[in-house]
């Protein structure tokens, strides 16, 4: 099975990558391309779970009226709890 890649550009880069790692044209493009697939799956994992965290998030409901994270009141005014 053959792949004839026809961009000079692409093929300079694929050069470099294997005289800097020593590795063949072939073993460098395939380590490029599982590293590539690797973060495409890892970023898709990610996106995957802060979906499921917005869903938690939602599920609570709306803040009640009078609840607040504003804790100022217990504190003087260099952040010493008073």
């Amino acid at each position: 099975m053959g792949l004839n890649i026809k961009n000079e550009r692409v093929e300079k880069l694929a050069k470099e990558v294997a005289g800097e790692t020593g590795e063949t044209l072939t073993a460098a493009i395939q380590v490029a391309l599982e590293e590539r697939l690797a973060r495409l799956h890892r970023n898709r994992d990610i996106e995957e779970r802060r979906r499921r965290i917005r869903e938690i998030v939602q599920s609570f409901g709306p803040v009640p009226e009078g609840v607040t994270s504003d804790h100022s009141d217990l504190y003087d005014e260099w952040g010493l709890p008073k």
